[in-house]
C-alpha cells in the first residue's frame, strides 16, 4: 500500500485533516480509495508517527480564538489541516524532524527543506456576528459557538476524556484558546472579555450532558 501511494500521481500533494478529537477503532478496516489529498489523520495515527500533538492542540486553540474574537466568526465547518511550504534554500538531507507546528521540517528527495504548520481552511459556511451581540445576547452567542464547536469534524480535543493524553490535549487547547482570546479582547469592549471562558465552560457542560445521556464523547446533534 505504501509503494502504491508513492507511485500514484494524485498523491503528489497532501492534505491531512488533524483529528485530535478522534481515534480509530482497533478493528477499523483499511481505508478504501486511499488518497493523500483527502486524508483524515486521527490522534492514534499522529501518536504512532511521533507528531507533536500538543503543539497542534495549542495551535488549533489559538487559531479558534482568533476566529471567534478577532474575526467575529463562529468557525462552523472550518478545517484544520497540515500544510507545508518549500523554502527557497536547499538543505543537506537530514532525518525527519517534527518539533512544533511553526518549525516542523523534513527534507524531500531533491534536497529541498519542507516546513509544516496548521492551516485553517473553508470558511464558506461560517456565520459572522456583530460585536454588540456579545453584550446584548451573550447566551445566544455562546450557544452558537458551542454548536459550531461540536458540529465540526473532530479537529478539537474534547473535555472530560478518560485517558491522560486526552486530558492533556484539552488542557493545552483550553489554555491556548483563553490566553489568545484575552490578548485579542484586551483592545475591545470589556463586556466581551468574560465570553471565552463562558464558551469553554459551556463546552464542558455540553460534553457532560452527552456522557450522562449515553451519547459518548463529541456527539453531534445535526451531522450525526
Amino acid at each position: 500500500m505504501q509503494q502504491a501511494a508513492l507511485e500514484n500521481p494524485l498523491n503528489r500533494d497532501c492534505l491531512a485533516r488533524v483529528y485530535l478529537g478522534r481515534q480509530r477503532s482497533p478493528h477499523q478496516p483499511r481505508q478504501v480509495n486511499f488518497s493523500l489529498r483527502n486524508f483524515n489523520l486521527c490522534l492514534d495515527q499522529m501518536v504512532d508517527l511521533g507528531l507533536p500533538v500538543s503543539s497542534y492542540a495549542s495551535a488549533i486553540g489559538e487559531a479558534l480564538a482568533v476566529v471567534h474574537w478577532a474575526a467575529n466568526v463562529d468557525g462552523y465547518d472550518i478545517e484544520f489541516v497540515l500544510g507545508s511550504e518549500t523554502s527557497v534554500k536547499s538543505q543537506p538531507r537530514k532525518a525527519p524532524s517534527l518539533q512544533s507546528t511553526q518549525e516542523s521540517s523534513w527534507v524531500v528527495a531533491e534536497g529541498r527543506r519542507k516546513t509544516t504548520g496548521i492551516w485553517v481552511l473553508d470558511f464558506n459556511l461560517c456565520t459572522k456576528w456583530e460585536e454588540r451581540i456579545g453584550w446584548e445576547q451573550p447566551e445566544a452567542l455562546v450557544e452558537q459557538l458551542v454548536m459550531a464547536f461540536f458540529e465540526n469534524d473532530p479537529y478539537y480535543p474534547l473535555p472530560l476524556m478518560d485517558n491522560d493524553l486526552g486530558k492533556q490535549l484539552w488542557s493545552v487547547f483550553r489554555d491556548s484558546y483563553t490566553t489568545k482570546a484575552e490578548e485579542v479582547l484586551a483592545e475591545k469592549d470589556e463586556r466581551l472579555r468574560a465570553l471565552p471562558n463562558r464558551f469553554i465552560n459551556a463546552c464542558i457542560e455540553r460534553e457532560q450532558q452527552n456522557i450522562d445521556n449515553g451519547l459518548g464523547h463529541g456527539h453531534r446533534q445535526h451531522k450525526g
